[in-house]
């Protein structure tokens, strides 16, 4: 199994605006070849999106999808780019 963690820094005030993105791509990664799993959550000026999934080739194709909602994004993007990591899980409670 495979997480991803992606973060996009976020302007002032843009909370909302992140969280209605967030719903919409949430679904979209439901629907993926191999997702299991996604939680999304703004920390501060920071919105971030933890998903799982089956293999690292899954997990790796979920790039464009990433590349879409950087393009929603793009009016409430602090400037600085997004930054994913892709980890093997090594232990999941479940």
């Amino acid at each position: 199994m495979y997480a991803r963690r992606t973060t996009f820094p976020l302007k002032p005030n843009t909370n909302q605006q992140a969280r209605q993105i967030g719903e919409k791509y949430g679904k979209v990664l439901h629907d993926l070849p191999g997702h299991l799993s996604t939680v999304m959550f703004i920390d501060g000026d920071s919105f971030m999106s933890i998903s799982t999934w089956d293999t690292e080739e899954h997990a790796e194709a979920v790039k464009s999808t990433r590349d879409d909602a950087q393009g929603d994004l793009v009016d409430i993007l602090a400037g600085a780019p997004s930054t994913t990591i892709t980890s093997t899980i090594v232990h999941d409670v479940g």
